[in-house]
């Protein structure tokens, strides 16, 4: 799911050419879908809806499933859907992150456009950074670059930027020497607070450039700050201390104070599982007490004052949360729906500050539910057919929208009025008129212990049931994410683009998924490449007894953990006849002590020190001698989360056993993958990988 990725998600690449094969038939022409059609595709975030619910804007990117593409523009739709989607705000690069004034008069986004303010010219509006000023002021006894300068690497940063609500020219409002993260308005709309990480000193740049550039370990260097423009005097100043990190922040409703979410580090390991909810007062720079520990989401200031609202992760290493309230009046947190069945995101306030708003991931697809919050109950409000990423609403709450992907396109805003769930845009027409594969949730049960297991089966179009043929069996990443029956067609999602191709293809959700409760995703604690392998058959072992899978031509792949159980599948058995290993953990020995979340394994395993054995028994590295399958390895030369090293070990394994394997590693490519070349060459080798073996 886009809404829920994992801290765990991998990827691999190199130089091994590709078979050669005709251009193939664009998928508009009425042929299957090729990787280009899939590269052709628009992203869609950012849904926010205006105050009065009127309009909603949205961010479009070029690329899908990406992080950080170079080009992004921002759109608006009548919530009503009575005109179709235009253009609001473009450039040549990357405008995002709309966000209304409460008045609704004006836009406040972000944008790394040409910038007049950093380059001193004449614009009639003056910015001026107070850097000295305040409780936060920095101590550094080397002054940063003066926040008027461009970035240091020379490329435009990302700023602030406001326009009013009937378009013409946007505005500047920033221009620090470093990207500002997110931002805010207050109530009232005279102030907008923003988080910018602090720029190098002179002194390390002059370090930088004299290659004295090594890095120490684990050692904080520049935090995000947390700053307050003053709309009136365009004065911004940051007020959060040196020694803490800021991720996200709440206005209360008065105006008077802010919640923050903070790390007293820079450690992606500190931000995804050690960060907390605390009170921040803007005059003296202070940060309260923790309301909130292990926060994964928020802060949200309830409507009247009296709560905030976040979600806390219940178990170190589990990327499942729990909606929590904190009760300011009575300084007291509640948990919410802590047994519900379902995976609770995107947690919002409802207007009357009784009860929460949540989208709920249940076994394949999304609803939108209410949580009551006294009692913690959970009232479902409407079925998405889908999967959802996102919630907005208007001012009362009368009027809803979601981002959601749906089985026959890939997402958009859809508007929500009690049970009617309709789209309002249609990014992506062309896929209208291509033959996809047909997308339905299946079921079945471990032949073990009868524990029931869902996931997701996409079989070609004009498929005649009965017809054993070529399956691919896709395992998602994680393992605490899911497989939806939605749009399924992305650089890492190749259920369309395999099904149009002729192959079925099973997205299994074993357990230690999303979708069925906490204790569901607990259930691979020390037991990677047990029960939920045997999830994994079983289902294959339904789709052969249906006769829709062709047991002699069986593959399997996936990423980061659909890597790993693909590994364990080729280590245990020649049941499947090709595999795709994609920046999968093989060795979880050495995983447990260089990636960089290692609060991520221990959540699973325990202090590797302690539980060497119980590591070494679910690292397929230990096995290779039992691949007889043909296997291509899949990486990023900068992945940090799954070290390149751990495809190579794998790789270099196999090789030197004389074994059938191909690696390919992709230089600048961390453990989420951003450049479309590469994005396009992951989806032509799974395809002729598999067309080559099965």
């Amino acid at each position: 799911m886009t809404s829920t990725l994992p801290v765990l998600a991998l990827l691999l690449a190199g130089t091994a050419p590709l078979p050669q094969t005709a251009t193939p038939v664009a998928a508009e022409k009425g042929g299957p879908i090729a990787p280009a059609d899939i590269m052709r595709l628009h992203d869609m975030r950012d849904v926010e809806m205006s105050p009065d619910g009127r309009t909603i804007l949205f961010t479009v990117q070029p690329q899908m499933a990406t992080f950080g593409p170079e080009q992004r523009t921002i759109w608006s739709v009548p919530t009503d859907g009575s005109a179709p989607a235009r253009r609001f705000v473009t450039s040549a690069g990357a405008d995002d992150t709309p966000r209304w004034s409460p008045d609704g008069r004006s836009i406040a986004f972000l944008s790394n456009r040409k910038n007049p303010l950093s380059g001193g010219a004449d614009t009639g509006f003056e910015f001026k950074p107070d850097i000295s000023a305040g409780p936060g002021a920095p101590v550094d006894a080397t002054p940063p670059t003066p926040p008027t300068a461009p970035a240091a690497s020379g490329e435009p940063s990302r700023q602030l930027w406001v326009i009013a609500r009937d378009g013409g020219e946007a505005t500047p409002l920033t221009a620090l020497p470093g990207d500002i993260a997110d931002f805010v308005w207050s109530p009232d709309g005279t102030r907008i607070a923003f988080l910018s990480t602090d720029p190098d000193t002179s002194a390390e740049k002059a370090d930088r450039a004299a290659k004295r550039d090594w890095v120490e370990m684990d050692k904080t260097r520049h935090v995000t700050r947390l700053w307050i423009l003053d709309l009136a005097s365009h004065t911004a100043r940051p007020v959060s201390p040196t020694h803490v990190s800021v991720s996200n922040m709440a206005w209360s409703p008065d105006g008077k104070r802010m919640a923050v979410r903070v790390t007293d580090t820079t450690a992606i390991n500190d931000y995804f599982y050690h960060s907390r909810i605390a009170l921040f007062d803007t005059a003296s720079g202070t940060v309260g007490k923790t309301l909130i520990e292990h926060a994964a989401e928020g802060p949200l200031w309830s409507p009247d004052g009296t709560a905030i609202l976040g979600s806390e992760i219940r178990t170190p290493g589990f990327i499942g949360v729990g909606a929590r309230v904190y009760d300011l009046t009575i300084d007291t947190l509640s948990a919410l729906a802590d047994d519900h069945p379902g995976l609770l995101t995107q947690v919002r306030w409802a207007a009357d500050s009784r009860s929460i708003v949540a989208l709920s991931f249940e076994q394949t697809r999304s609803k939108l539910v209410r949580i009551a919050r006294k009692t913690g109950r959970v009232i479902p409000l409407a079925q998405l057919d889908g999967e959802a990423s996102d919630i907005t609403a208007s001012r009362d709450g009368r009027h809803l929208a979601v981002s959601l992907s749906s089985p026959d396109r890939p997402a958009d805003v859809w508007t929500i009025d009690g049970a009617r769930v309709r789209p309002v845009t249609t990014i992506n027409p062309q896929v209208a008129t291509w033959k996809l594969g047909q997308v339905r949730q299946v079921s079945w049960t471990n032949s073990r212990d009868g524990q029931a297991i869902h996931g997701v089966l996409v079989t070609p179009p004009g498929y005649v049931a009965g017809t054993p043929i070529k399956t691919v069996v896709q395992v998602h990443g994680g393992p605490e994410w899911a497989w939806w029956s939605g749009w399924l067609g992305s650089w890492h999602e190749w259920a369309q683009m395999l099904a149009t191709h002729g192959y079925a293809v099973l997205l299994p959700n074993p357990r230690g998924s999303d979708g069925q409760g906490t204790a569901f995703a607990r259930a691979v604690s020390n037991d990677w490449g047990g029960m939920d392998y045997q999830d994994v058959l079983d289902g294959v072992d339904m789709l052969v007894a249906q006769k829709i899978a062709d047991p002699a031509r069986l593959g399997i792949g996936g990423w980061s953990y659909g890597g790993f159980l693909s590994a364990w599948a080729v280590t245990h058995g020649d049941r499947f006849k090709a595999a795709i290993v994609g920046a999968g953990p093989t060795d979880m020995t050495a995983m447990a002590r260089i990636t960089d979340t290692p609060d991520f394994t221990t959540g699973y395993f325990g202090e590797p020190s302690a539980h060497l054995g119980d590591l070494d028994r679910a690292s397929s590295i230990r096995l290779l001698d039992k691949v007889h399958t043909p296997v291509l390895v899949l990486h990023g030369e900068q992945d940090t989360r799954v070290p390149v090293t751990l495809g190579l070990e794998f790789y270099r394994g196999l090789k030197l056993l004389g074994k059938p394997t191909e690696m390919v590693r992709y230089p600048r490519e961390t453990h989420w993958f951003h450049e479309p070349e590469h994005q396009a060459d992951i989806q032509r080798r799974v395809l002729a990988w598999f067309d080559a073996h099965l």
